[in-house]
This record gives structure tokens, sequence and C-alpha cells, in this order.
């Protein structure tokens, strides 16, 4: 694993579709790299997320976008920070001042996003909240497009299929890579009867919905290609959203051996909205760490 996206592999099965699929997205330094990221204010619908949390080696993190991003400081245990790995199905998705009926049309895609959690410290700005991407998985050939070269704002790997289940009290998450060069992920669990905040995160909030809100509520993501970061922001609506602890049944994600210390807990949310508000791109002279 990296920390900005690494061997882009196609997971088709179809020759044609593989190969010319790794011709356009394989490469990190592209000749789209440099250019304004495209993009447009969308909203879309994301019925149910879960998140998976852990902590993970700080010295690791650190050295992945030096002088761009700080990973977050936890008193409690100066050796590690926060690491989540979320999985998602977005739907009805359209441009902001298009009217809603329009988000009918759009396809139902899967995501997850894995991020570590810490600060912007862009030079002559503010320090800032952000998460860091370090890899984005979708089932979608088009998010692919429009992560990797168009806006460049999601280190996006490819697998041949996701999934998301929910019948309460039962979770189960998967995803399965193919041939393709995505992570595997398997997940199973349950709804929990008790709500816990883990002890490193215990003396900052008041409530597990307080805690939960703040993992999911990140409005700033940083990803990190060759010769430039790429930056963007979005909020969210929790109007609607509710959220259920879990409990691990089983779990067994691929990669994580490098800089995974041990899980925290995990949890569903449903109901969400979230918008994409902007995004914007700047020159980056550091190689990261690999």
């Amino acid at each position: 694993m990296q920390g900005r996206a690494g061997v882009y592999e196609s997971p088709s099965p179809y020759g044609f579709v593989r190969c010319l699929e790794n011709t356009l997205l394989s490469t990190d330094d592209s000749w789209w790299s440099g250019r304004r990221p495209w993009h447009a204010q969308i909203v879309a619908e994301v019925p149910r997320a879960l998140y998976l949390n852990y902590l993970a080696r700080k010295s690791y993190v650190a050295a992945l976008a030096p002088g761009l991003f700080e990973p977050l400081h936890l008193p409690e245990d100066n050796e590690a920070t926060l690491f989540t790995i979320l999985l998602f199905s977005l739907e009805h998705a359209r441009p902001l001042r298009v009217p809603q009926m329009f988000g009918a049309f759009s396809p139902r895609v899967m995501q997850s996003n894995w991020r570590f959690y810490g600060h912007l410290t862009e030079s002559g700005a503010e320090s800032r909240p952000s998460v860091l991407f370090m890899q984005t998985v979708t089932n979608s050939l088009a998010l692919s497009l429009f992560g990797r070269r168009l806006a460049r704002c999601f280190p996006l790997r490819r697998a041949r299929r996701m999934t998301l289940r929910w019948e309460s009290p039962h979770l189960s998450a998967a995803i399965e890579p193919g041939t393709g060069s995505a992570p595997k992920l398997v997940f199973e669990g349950e709804q929990s009867k008790m709500s816990h905040i883990g002890e490193v995160f215990r003396q900052r909030f008041s409530s597990y919905e307080d805690y939960a809100r703040w993992i999911i509520d990140q409005h700033l993501s940083v990803v990190i290609w060759p010769r430039e970061y790429v930056v963007q922001d979005m909020h969210l609506d929790f109007s609607t959203a509710k959220i259920t602890a879990l409990r691990y049944l089983k779990c067994s994600i691929s990669g994580l051996e490098d800089f995974v210390v041990k899980p925290i807990d995990c949890f569903l949310v449903e109901g969400l909205r979230v918008f994409l508000d902007s995004v914007f791109s700047r020159p980056y002279g550091t190689t990261p760490s690999r």
C-alpha cells in the first residue's frame, strides 16, 4: 500500500476493455496533471455507509505527505493516529441546480474511501482539519475516470464487485477485486446492544453520537499525485441521519499490515446527503514516501 494512488489495474474480464482502461488510467503521472480539476457542485444520497475505525502508526502517516499533511495527534497515544475505511452507496446523484427528479436517472455507485485523519498544512495558510485519502475503491468505470483524470480528487482503484447489505441486526460488506488492483475486504457485523466510545477518544466526546458524527463529518480531503495535490471540499446533511453502533463478527482486509495497529470500533450511518462544493489543485514538488 502507498500513501497515494498505486498501480491501477482493470478488473474487467474482457481483454479489450482491460487494455483500454489500463491505457487511460493506469499511470498516476499523466498529461492531466497540473490542469484545473473538472467538477460541478453535486448532491447525492447516501442511504447507508459503514465505518471501520482503526489506530494507525503515526510515523507511517507523517511520511506520506511531509509539509502538507500532519496526522491527527492523540494525547492518549503519541505513537498512533486515526485511520478509517468507509464503504457506502451513492444514489440519485445530480448537479445541485438540476431539479431533484433528474437524480432518478443516475446509476447507483458503490464507493469506499480509505483515509487518515489530521490537518492540511499548506504553505502560507492556516492549518485546517482534513483527511488524507490513501485510496478510494469503486465498482464504477465512470467514477474511476472522473476521480483519476478529470477531477483527480479520488485515488481510485476499481473492483469487480462491491456489496453492502443491512438486514437488522446483521450487516455484511465486501470488496471483490477480481483481477484488478483493488484491495479485498470481507466484513460481517451486527448491531451492538451498547455503544461505547473507544478509550483513546473517551475524553474528547460526551456521547457516542457526537463521536460518530465527528468521524463522519470531515469537509476537506487531500489526494497526493506525483506533481500536485488535489483538495476536495464537501459537506453533509445530517437531518435524517441515523447512527447504529456495530460489533465485529468477521473482518478480513488486505493491505493493512504495514500501518494498522488495532481496530477501535465500527458503526453504520443511514440517511445522509452529500454535497460536493469545490475541488482545487496545487503543485507539489516532494515525492511522497512509499
